[in-house]
Formats: structure tokens, C-alpha cells, sequence
């Protein structure tokens, strides 16, 4: 698989959480990329693990998109 259609998988994971209404709620980076923790308002979690640097990128804008936002 390419860098760029692992990108598109990862973001594609990350923006069926986030249509879900799932939120960021905890950071993990470490070598191996991010892992994120999200949670659901109805109390469900979730772990997403992201790789690549894109992907990266991409969690930090939908995180300070969240902030903006009003529950």
C-alpha cells in the first residue's frame, strides 16, 4: 500500500469516528505515530492508532476543530 492510500485509510477511519460524534479526548505520540483515545457522548470509547505524518497532521486540525465547537 502507498504512503498516500494509507493516509486516505487512516483519515477515512479518523472521519467515521468524528461523523459518529466521537471526540479526542487523550494523545499518545511516540515513534510508531499516535494513538489516539476517543470517546463517544453516550460513554462508548475508542483507540485509533495513526502512522502516518499526514494522518498526523490531519488528527491536530480535527482536534482544534473540536475545540471551536459547542457540545
Amino acid at each position: 500500500m502507498s504512503e498516500f492510500e494509507l493516509f486516505q485509510s487512516e483519515k477515512q477511519k479518523l472521519d467515521g469516528y468524528v461523523a459518529q460524534k466521537f471526540k479526542i479526548v487523550g494523545v499518545l505520540e511516540d515513534l510508531e505515530g499516535a494513538w489516539l483515545d476517543l470517546e463517544h457522548p453516550g460513554g462508548e470509547t475508542a483507540k485509533l492508532h495513526l502512522t502516518t505524518a499526514n494522518a498526523r497532521k490531519y488528527y491536530v486540525n480535527v482536534l482544534l476543530s473540536q475545540g471551536k465547537t459547542k457540545v
